[in-house]
């Protein structure tokens, strides 16, 4: 009885997201590891042992750079994408 509970819920919480907004993770994309709810398109820090990211509301562009003050060479890395962490050090998204 209590597999059967567990197995119905589950399927339920895996599709209906809580995140909102652009949301870096690392291990495969399955361990959050920094939300920003509402980007601005301000340079912001990347989070060093981010692996990829997922943008899941109001956000159709994400920038990254190598450097930490979002200078020299601009990677468009669209809104869902996977990268070796500490390749970025920070992005600016829309």
């Amino acid at each position: 009885m209590v597999a059967v509970a567990l197995m119905t819920a589950t399927p339920a919480a895996a599709s209906e997201p809580s995140e909102t907004g652009l949301t870096f993770y690392t291990d495969g994309l399955t361990t959050p590891v920094a939300n920003f709810p509402d980007p601005d398109g301000e340079c912001t820090a990347l989070p060093r042992n981010a692996t990829g990211l997922v943008a899941w509301s109001n956000v159709t562009q994400v920038v990254a750079y190598s450097a930490s003050d979002c200078t020299g060479q601009a990677w468009n890395l669209g809104t869902l994408r996977t990268f070796e962490a500490g390749r970025f050090l920070s992005f600016e998204a829309y």
